[in-house]
């Protein structure tokens, strides 16, 4: 089929997926990292609009440097390493003791790295108009606390989980207050990463007591101030798919392929819940155009083309092929969505 409807089609098309309906073709999105551009509120919104229309995307997850979150706290972070296909790394924790935790304070997120990440959503939702639904990246509560720790937050709440439980209350308090805002700066949604809900990292109970009512807080604070596609990310191998699955959201989206369950268990199981996903990452990176393909087909096959909007499960790595990507992109336009 030729190129995308006009943008208020775009938008059409995703509400319609989201319905659980099955619009012309399923909506798609990409995403990836813009390592310097980034940590520049005007030049990331003009990246980021670029990308999308490059690659024609009918919805825009937005694309911040992942270490936004703790910069405020104290956290000294390096991104070197992502111009490369690396990850930013935080190189001096804010939070190195237990007794750390209960002195967080509540920053304000207008200022800052926080703020910094609200200009750049403003300006984006300007830039890409109203027919492109944006999403704002956030992380969770626990993924914050890991990424203010360096990890060692795992270690604080086996030792004395008050002092951490106090800490994500503040942590919890400012991600609600930035989801807010993010709303308000007209982003559809948030893209609700969680980074720590593996069994991995936390069993079932204990995610049940660190995670789950702080996640809870944040998707509640999303969908009281009007996020209509907010989207749990579910990060990792092995994650805590009956924890998250009945979140309040709209979407869901995980490593699907590379984890269990697949689509077709999902809604075997009775799951409804709209899909935003159904490409592995590294068929992208690898330039696989095999693996893409049944990726795709795989996708439409255990959704009937009924409530999935195609998408990678995580942040593609820098540098993208574009090749890649438009070839991508001119297969998804081609499917036509069983009616």
């Amino acid at each position: 089929m030729s190129s995308s409807l006009s943008a208020s089609g775009k938008l059409d098309r995703v509400r319609a997926a989201l319905r659980g309906e099955a619009p012309d073709r399923p909506p798609y999105s990409f995403w990836t990292h813009l390592p310097g551009i980034d940590l520049d509120p005007q030049r990331l919104a003009q990246e980021s609009a670029a990308f999308c229309r490059l690659y024609d995307l009918d919805f825009l997850k937005s694309m911040p440097n992942g270490l936004y979150c703790v910069e405020d706290w104290g956290a000294v972070c390096d991104y070197s390493d992502i111009a490369s296909g690396g990850v930013a790394k935080v190189i001096e924790p804010a939070v190195k003791d237990p007794a750390d935790w209960p002195a967080l304070e509540r920053v304000d997120v207008t200022r800052g790295s926080f703020g910094r990440e609200l200009e750049h959503l403003r300006l984006l939702v300007g830039l890409v108009g109203p027919g492109v639904p944006v999403l704002a990246t956030v992380f969770s509560p626990l993924t914050i606390a890991g990424k203010l720790s360096d990890g060692a937050s795992r270690a604080h709440i086996e030792r004395a989980p008050e002092p951490v439980e106090r800490g994500l209350e503040t942590i919890t308090e400012v991600t609600c207050a930035f989801t807010r805002r993010a709303l308000e700066a007209g982003c559809a949604g948030i893209f609700f990463a969680l980074q720590e809900a593996t069994r991995s990292a936390y069993d079932e109970t204990a995610y049940r007591r660190f995670g789950e009512p702080y996640d809870r807080r944040v998707l509640a604070e999303a969908a009281s101030h009007g996020g209509w596609f907010n989207t749990v990310h579910m990060h990792g191998e092995d994650i805590l798919f009956d924890v998250l699955e009945d979140y309040n959201a709209t979407a869901l989206n995980w490593h699907i392929g590379e984890t269990p369950p697949s689509i077709a268990e999902y809604r075997r199981a009775g799951g409804a819940k709209p899909i935003v996903g159904g490409l592995q990452r590294g068929h992208l990176t690898h330039r696989d155009q095999a693996g893409i393909v049944a990726d795709l087909e795989r996708a439409m096959q255990e959704t009937g083309g009924r409530g999935i909007l195609i998408a990678p499960a995580c942040v593609i790595r820098h540098p993208v092929d574009e090749g890649t990507l438009n070839w991508t992109a001119q297969s998804i336009r081609s499917l036509a969505s069983p009616r």
